[in-house]
């Protein structure tokens, strides 16, 4: 894990998705969610600043990991959305159980969650997962100072346009920090 940089004023979490049932090439098995939990619970635990906020979308697996984690700190999160809920669960959490439902809803109804679902730009498009990837940039943009990544990702390019891959790279460029935690280390 990478250190983290005094002045962080926003961390940017973006992750994979726990696996389908139906999914050939494993990225993130639910048998290691215990792990990346307890992963994710130790990065958050380095960044001590109580001053420091979150930027997260909320999908089963990394996002809802984080969200969880995150909100154990008593710390604000904002989420973003890129379709409406009930669109939003049935392509992006429901499909890994009805406990990640559960937990997304969970997870909204903390006082210290806002939640951006999408714009009127964003219902038009087929695919509004890069714009909301830009859009929680922006937002910790806004937040000033460094921006800390902590992505849940393995490397590889993403199953379609708007993944984890095109946030590493955003932040990177914006001079921001990275933390790469691997889902699925293919050594272990």
């Amino acid at each position: 894990m990478a250190g983290y940089a005094p002045a962080v004023a926003a961390v940017l979490f973006s992750g994979h998705m726990v696996d389908a049932p139906d999914r050939t090439e494993p990225r993130f098995p639910p048998d290691r969610v215990p792990l990346v939990r307890r992963e994710i619970a130790e990065v958050i635990r380095l960044i001590d600043d109580p001053e420091v906020g979150a930027v997260s979308g909320l999908a089963c697996g990394g996002d809802l990991l984080f969200a969880k984690e995150w909100l154990k700190t008593g710390r604000a999160l904002q989420a973003f959305l890129p379709r409406p809920v009930h669109e939003f669960l049935d392509e992006s959490v429901r499909f890994a159980g009805e406990e990640w439902v559960a937990l997304f809803h969970r997870v909204i109804a903390d006082a210290m969650v806002s939640v951006a679902g999408p714009d009127e730009q964003m219902l038009g498009l087929e695919d509004p997962h890069t714009t909301n990837n830009l859009r929680m940039l922006e937002a910790a943009h806004r937040q000033g100072g460094t921006i800390q990544g902590v992505f849940l990702w393995d490397g590889s390019g993403g199953d379609g346009p708007g993944g984890t891959q095109q946030l590493v790279s955003e932040v990177l460029e914006a001079g921001g920090s990275v933390t790469i935690l691997d889902p699925n280390p293919k050594d272990g």
